[in-house]
């Protein structure tokens, strides 16, 4: 993700953000059914709300052809 863009909601009337993460973004239009976001760029608006940490998660299918180790297995 680029430090260049920031994520504003695109609702009629919303006056959320800007957010430095997409996350922060999506977590607020999750709420709302009618609110989607999108990317502008930082120099088109003043303040901006800093992104909130995450964590680092592992996405692997780890049933990988139904091995137990999943795609962590090195001979399946």
């Amino acid at each position: 993700m680029s430090d260049d863009i920031v994520f504003v909601c695109t609702a009629d009337g919303c006056d959320e953000g800007p957010w430095e993460g997409s996350h922060d973004a999506m977590a607020h239009c999750a709420e709302h059914p009618d609110h989607g976001y999108t990317g502008r760029p930082r120099d088109e608006v003043e303040t901006v709300i800093p992104a909130t940490a995450t964590r680092k998660r592992d996405n692997r299918n780890l049933q990988h052809k139904g091995h137990p180790k999943g795609a962590l297995a090195q001979d399946d």
